[in-house]
């Protein structure tokens, strides 16, 4: 979801607000989605562990809009027919917004449909890890998949990925699990993307012939 921070220089908007309408249109894009294909899961990249590296101002910020998000979920002001989960490293989030993210992603858990939001995650962290739990399986001789040590390890790999903001790299997002994605890179800041834009992209990705390498 890149864009949001250049948006609100562009349109000469808060960041506050600029991140706002970010949130704001992921909740509006996964309903849309659920709602017009046959997609389980929708993943957003919401704030990697190199974005922590930027102004203590800017994470204060982000921290309150991730807490209004939450409290507006938990306290109905809007209204989910799927389940938010969220991984990544929560250690820098207090504990009382841990406590009612917890909270969170119980609600809707009977639910088919599922977002998941990563925030603080490095996709070569996560390979790093899982390589360390592996080589320690391999001592103990309880040896599982590769992939079993993942943070993603219960969730299919992504068969889409869209990057917005114009840049044409994964940004040390999911680097294992979109061996075979197809990729779609827009201009558009995230704050911009709409669901026209959205069905363009379904349709061209229906449209590929996918052969996994064969």
């Amino acid at each position: 979801m890149d864009g949001n921070n250049r948006w609100s220089k562009k349109n000469n908007q808060d960041k506050y607000s600029s991140y706002k309408k970010g949130a704001n249109n992921l909740i509006k894009l996964t309903d849309f989605i659920f709602k017009n294909t046959k997609s389980s899961y929708v993943s957003a990249f919401a704030l990697s562990k190199n974005n922590l590296n930027r102004s203590k101002t800017l994470i204060s910020l982000l921290k309150n809009l991730l807490l209004e998000f939450v409290d507006k979920i938990i306290n109905e002001d809007i209204n989910l027919n799927f389940n938010i989960k969220f991984i990544g490293d929560r250690k820098f989030l207090n504990s009382e917004l841990n406590k009612k993210i917890d909270r969170l992603e119980n609600l809707n858990k009977n639910s088919k449909k599922l977002l998941i939001i990563f925030i603080n995650y490095s996709g070569k962290s996560d390979i790093q890890q899982a390589a360390h739990n592996y080589h320690l399986s391999i001592k103990k001789k309880k040896i599982l998949k590769f992939e079993n040590f993942l943070l993603t390890k219960d969730l299919p790999n992504p068969d889409l990925l869209i990057r917005t903001g114009g840049f044409t790299r994964l940004s040390d997002f999911l680097i294992y699990q979109t061996s075979f994605t197809e990729f779609f890179f827009s201009k558009k800041m995230w704050p911009d993307l709409n669901k026209n834009d959205l069905e363009k992209i379904i349709k061209k990705y229906y449209s590929l012939e996918r052969k996994f390498g064969l």
